[in-house]
Parts: structure tokens; C-alpha cells; sequence
């Protein structure tokens, strides 16, 4: 997670937004596969924060404690009314749209749209085909280009405590 947030960092003009850090915690969307190989989409909170120096000498900030190594990031443009072809993350994946809205409908039919600076972490890796459908669609939403970064993780987090949360934290609904 050092790398999403030295790239949110460097994003900061297009992803800051007050409603996603509430003191010490970060909402994102999580998505993840039951037993079955189902996937859904759940929103969570991400706790592990520490306040400490980071960037700037004598100004702690709200830092993770909760790291993830990444392997990869990917810069992508989904073109005006784009849409996917049901598909697993490639990866344990956090995915920020920096402009314009894109979507995620999980095989549970629940569809989530996400406009700048709302996060999702994908792991529906575990997901199995039923009824045609594999882990999830995607796509971009309205009349603009949906630019979005994506962030691959080698592993999840050593404590998670729901599976509904795989990047960690707290269930909220």
C-alpha cells in the first residue's frame, strides 16, 4: 500500500475528496468470492493507519500499517460507453478512477458505479463460471472517458478478519 499511496499522492488534485478519509480511516469497495465462487461487492473501511511523519517533517499524517507489495501499476483509458466481457481480477488489484465514472457489476447482480477518488480492491480470483458469468463486467459510465488507475498487490494483508474485506478492515455494509 506505500505505492497506492505514493500515487495518490501524486494524484492528490483528482482522488482528495473529504468524503472517503474520516480521521484515521479510508472507505473502499471490496470485491471478493464466497465458497461457492459468487462474487460480490462490499464496502469496507481500511483502519490500519498510523499518524506519523511521512512526507513532510513535523506535519504527521494518517499513514498504513497495512502494506501490500506492488508489482504493477497500469494507467487505462475506458473510452466513452465502453464495457467489458465478464472476467476475474488478473490479480489482487486496488482500482482509483482519477476522471469520469466507471462501473463493476458482480455476478450477484449488484452493480457498483465509482466516480473520481472512489477505490474498489478486486479479488475475485477465486471465482468459478455459473451461468455464463465469471467474476465481474466493467465498464465506463456517461459521456466521458473513464481514466483509472489500476494497482497490482503480490498478497493480501496478513490480518484480515472478513473475508468481505481482502484488502483488510471493517465491514460496513
Amino acid at each position: 500500500m506505500k505505492s497506492l499511496l505514493i500515487a495518490a499522492l501524486f494524484f492528490a488534485p483528482f482522488i482528495a475528496s473529504a468524503s472517503q478519509v474520516s480521521g484515521s480511516q479510508i472507505k473502499y469497495w471490496s470485491l471478493w468470492t464466497d465458497a461457492q465462487g459468487v462474487s460480490h461487492q462490499s464496502q469496507c473501511k481500511l483502519d490500519s493507519l498510523a499518524l506519523q511523519e511521512f512526507s513532510v517533517k513535523g506535519n504527521p499524517e494518517w499513514v498504513s500499517t497495512d502494506d501490500m507489495k506492488t508489482i504493477r501499476y497500469v494507467l487505462n483509458i475506458m473510452p466513452t460507453h465502453w464495457s467489458g466481457t465478464w472476467h476475474k481480477s488478473p490479480k489482487p488489484q486496488w482500482v482509483i478512477p482519477l476522471t469520469g465514472k466507471w462501473y463493476i457489476e458482480s455476478m450477484d447482480k449488484n452493480k457498483v458505479v465509482y466516480g473520481p477518488g472512489e477505490i474498489s480492491f478486486g479479488y475475485d480470483i477465486k471465482a468459478v463460471e455459473k451461468e455464463g458469468k465469471i467474476g465481474h463486467l466493467s465498464g465506463s459510465v456517461g459521456n466521458a472517458p473513464a481514466r483509472v488507475m489500476v494497482i497490482q498487490v503480490d498478497s493480501l494483508p496478513k490480518n484480515i478478519t472478513d473475508t468481505r474485506c481482502m484488502a483488510g478492515g471493517e465491514f460496513l455494509k
